[in-house]
């Protein structure tokens, strides 16, 4: 009978010398050859394991976001990523991101769920002493590695990329976020908070 590698990402057969997969790329090197009654003997014991746990892969660019294993470039900076071997997902993997002053010498790590941002509320250490943000100036949210924002304040609003936003919206490594001000004529207003959204 025929042997064949099987690709672990995209599954392809490859020959059972191939070192890499003819479809995506991916290091076969320790991919064991097998044939087609292996691998349906492989096939059944899982479908009869109640336990079956679906094994993904990705690619991790180096700024941090995980793409899918066939992706090219990056969803979060657009670098090609297609000589990033794809490697199996676990959860030390997901992306963590942080909202640092422009200066860099203040931190905030943005968990999985909601938080409200304010004087009176999450980042208040940082926050206390800025006029223009509100006791609850704004919603972070963060949901399967993507974040977004949200404005609550009436008064001095929320600013991406010195936009003004009036709904939720999806923010990305290196949004500038302002939180009851924004820059006018090179210049930001000192009763304000300004954040640049990194991951780690």
């Amino acid at each position: 009978m025929e042997k064949f590698k099987i690709c672990p990402v995209c599954g392809m057969h490859n020959k059972p010398n191939m070192i890499e997969c003819i479809g995506c790329e991916t290091d076969l090197t320790s991919v064991k050859a097998t044939d087609e009654a292996t691998e349906q003997a492989k096939i059944t014991a899982q479908e009869n394991t109640s336990e079956n746990v679906e094994e993904k892969y990705v690619r991790i660019c180096d700024c941090g976001c995980i793409n899918s294993a066939t992706a090219k470039k990056c969803i979060e900076c657009g670098e090609d990523i297609s000589d990033i071997a794809p490697i199996l997902q676990s959860e030390n993997n997901t992306c963590k991101y942080v909202m640092t002053s422009l200066d860099g010498e203040y931190a905030y790590e943005i968990k999985d769920g909601t938080a409200i941002l304010g004087r009176e509320n999450e980042m208040k250490e940082y926050l206390a002493d800025k006029a223009y943000v509100s006791r609850q100036h704004a919603k972070i949210m963060k949901d399967d590695d993507k974040v977004y924002i949200e404005n609550l304040s009436n008064t001095n609003f929320t600013f991406v990329n010195n936009q003004k936003i009036v709904e939720k919206t999806e923010l990305h490594v290196d949004d500038e976020i302002g939180l009851g001000g924004n820059e006018t004529n090179g210049s930001r207003q000192s009763g304000a908070a300004y954040l640049i959204l990194r991951n780690v």
